[in-house]
């Protein structure tokens, strides 16, 4: 049934309610911007999928005060690192000499991820997909938003500075239109939206094709004091990975088939059996299996990701295998980097312009990781155990990379190409530094961000006070003003970020600084600088 003449409106519409779209709409809420999220699914994911959220994304979970929410969900999963390799699972369990990477011992090649891991107030979590998405659905249903899940876009057009999507009901059949300024396309690696605007792909593409077989399995006295994160199988007979799922009785094995020689619809729960207990070794365990889904490994990454008043993000926007552990992550970071800047346009303090810097800033990062993730695969499609060790500090999840667009002030100074192995010491562009408030260690630097803009002084003076006051109320901004209350907090800031007393540094909502600023230098002052990265001047 049509009636497309019923228009519903908003602000933005958000395509996808996976862990991307969700947390989108959670950002859009935290900033009062109204939207309406559609999914096609009837719930979140029912299979586990990404099971790691890094570093900086567990720093923006923490800002929305959901972080310790996802570790409490994933802790079954958490002693789950490390990779074993072996025919089955009894043999590589009980082997003593079995090789087991990054588990047990700490090998020198990882001490440098310790010390990495010490510029973050957050740690990474294990945490499925299934379990986090619930989460965050759970957030946003309490706070009474607007999630149409078993409705799918079917088209869209934009006119103006407005988007028409026609919407289906997929319970009823029912077709309704949404009139939005903008649209996030948070719907997956096939994303019909990325389709209809005919953005260009590039990358890999699609090679090894895999079977994921979740099932159901006792194994938690076998596991026990002996978690891993994956095992590898290269047999004659069977290619794959075993993931852990919960530690006890949920895994998930991703087993390497020939399309040419086998349909994957030709796999049913009765003849996985055997290859199951053949990769575990333990012909005595009840087994059950929950779900069989074919995928590809894919690196496809979107040329643009911003047209018009649609913006891509997340895996429309850069598929990639799931061996770097970045795909959900760099969907996350997409949204958090796009939301304050549609937030400030929504409310007319900002000129449209902004917007051009999403697809600056995140393109290539979203590119760095998608061509990482494809250089961690085999010729088997299994994970290159040892190259994972070599990239480690890549994957750790800190932002180790400079943005540089029109949002970040006084630019001359930071490399035009994409780079990373960035050290974080207040250099602009880069990720605010991470230093600790309190001889308790639970507030951080970062903690002061609190999605909006910060201005950080090192002295607390007349000239600062008056700058952030006139700024505020000639843009109507709301920004925070922080200075150190600890000498000593104050003395290895200004060391960690080679700064002098008279001197600030302006922080935009994602955390990313926008400009150093001193009290010596009045030219270079707050107030254009501020216009400067809101493309008001």
């Amino acid at each position: 049934m049509k009636d497309i003449n019923t228009l519903h409106k908003t602000s933005v519409l958000i395509i996808g309610g996976g862990i991307t779209g969700l947390t989108a709409a959670l950002l859009l809420e935290r900033c009062n911007i109204d939207f309406i999220l559609i999914e096609k699914h009837k719930t979140t994911s029912i299979l586990p999928r990404a099971r790691t959220i890094d570093i900086r994304t567990m720093e923006i979970y923490r800002e929305l005060g959901l972080s310790e929410n996802l570790r409490e969900a994933g802790k079954e999963l958490a002693p789950s690192w490390g990779i074993l390799r072996g025919n089955n699972l009894k043999e590589a369990l009980t082997q003593t000499d079995s090789k087991i990477i990054g588990k047990i011992t700490y090998p020198s090649e990882l001490e440098n991820l310790k010390h990495l891991g010490e510029k973050s107030p957050e740690i990474g979590c294990r945490c499925t997909q299934d379990l986090s998405e619930k989460i965050l659905f759970n957030k946003l249903i309490d706070k009474k938003q607007d999630l149409r899940f078993y409705h799918q876009m079917l088209s869209f057009k934009q006119l103006g500075n407005t988007t028409t999507s026609i919407v289906q009901n997929r319970e009823t059949g029912n077709q309704y239109s949404i009139q939005a300024q903008y649209i996030i396309a948070a719907d997956g690696a096939n994303s019909p939206t990325r389709k209809q605007l005919n953005i260009a792909t590039y990358g890999h593409g699609s090679w090894t094709n895999l079977l994921n077989i979740y099932f159901k399995a006792d194994l938690s006295l076998i596991v026990k004091g002996k978690e891993f994160s994956q095992l590898l199988i290269e047999t004659q007979e069977i290619t794959g990975f075993l993931l852990s799922i919960n530690n006890k009785d949920k895994w998930a094995f991703h087993l390497k088939y020939d399309p040419e020689k086998q349909n994957s619809d030709s796999f049913t729960p009765e003849n996985i059996l055997p290859i199951l207990y053949k990769i575990l070794g333990y012909p005595d365990i009840d087994i059950s299996v929950l779900n069989l889904s074919p995928w590809q490994l894919t690196v496809r990454i979107a040329k643009e990701i911003a047209k018009g008043n649609v913006f891509i993000v997340g895996d429309a926007a850069h598929t990639m295998t799931p061996y770097a552990g970045k795909g959900a992550s760099a969907g996350i970071q997409d949204v958090h980097n796009l939301v304050w800047k549609l937030k400030h346009i929504l409310q007319g303090k900002a000129d449209k312009k902004l917007l051009s810097t999403y697809d600056i800033e995140r393109q290539n990062v979203g590119a760095f990781y998608a061509n990482l993730s494809g250089e961690l695969a085999n010729e088997n499609g299994l994970v290159k155990d040892q190259l994972l060790l070599e990239k480690g500090n890549l994957l750790i999840g800190l932002p180790d990379y400079s943005y540089n667009s029109t949002a970040i002030s006084n630019k001359q100074d930071l490399p035009t190409e994409f780079i990373t192995g960035i050290s974080y010491t207040g250099v602009i562009g880069t990720r605010l530094p991470h230093l600790w408030l309190d001889k308790q260690q639970t507030i951080s630097t970062l903690d002061w961000i609190d999605y909006k803009f910060t201005l950080i002084v090192n002295q607390y003076s007349d000239y600062w006070i008056q700058a952030w006051a006139q700024t505020k109320q000639e843009l109507n901004i709301d920004i925070k003003l922080h200075h150190f209350l600890d000498a000593t907090v104050l003395d290895q800031w200004t060391e960690l970020t080679n700064s002098t007393l008279s001197d600030a540094l302006l922080v935009r909502p994602d955390g990313f600084i926008a400009a150093r600023l001193s009290s010596n230098d009045t030219k270079n002052n707050l107030l254009e600088c501020l216009k400067e990265i809101l493309s008001i001047n």
